[in-house]
């Protein structure tokens, strides 16, 4: 699809870009955040604006970084994002609501709340974690 666009990755996204799609902005700007092989990825709301091609690409590249061992940040709000998901945080009104496997949360939600909390040891380590992979991509 950007290929067939008269300047591919080069197209100008912004106010005075292409009149192109809000899905074709968003596939665009995909390819651009995977550009040069990242460590750490963090997307924000990535399928927004996406038909059910360009969402069947995303869960691709998303299962395709999971096997490279790249670390991927989803910022979602919609859970269907998440089964590619090892673990997931849960935010509600700006606090950590929720953290364990992608089953544990999202059987949580499906029934009644409740809370999962976050052991300091592993928070800690999930942080170092993303922090080392950030400084190795710099």
């Amino acid at each position: 699809m950007i290929l067939r666009l008269p300047n591919g990755y080069r197209t100008e996204v912004g106010p005075h870009g292409a009149r192109i799609s809000r899905g074709q902005r968003q596939r665009i700007a995909l390819a651009r955040a995977l550009f040069g092989d990242p460590q750490l990825i963090v997307l924000d709301e990535p399928n927004t604006g996406l038909d059910g091609e360009g969402e069947v690409a995303l869960f691709n590249v998303l299962q395709q970084l999971k096997e490279r061992g790249r670390t991927v940040i989803l910022v979602s709000h919609q859970t269907n994002l998440l089964r590619t998901a090892d673990h997931v945080v849960f935010l509600h009104d700006g606090s950590v609501s929720m953290f364990g496997t992608r089953d544990e949360v999202l059987g949580a939600l499906g029934g009644p709340p409740r809370r999962i909390p976050v052991p300091a040891a592993l928070r800690e380590k999930l942080v170092a974690n993303a922090a080392a992979k950030l400084n190795a991509a710099e």
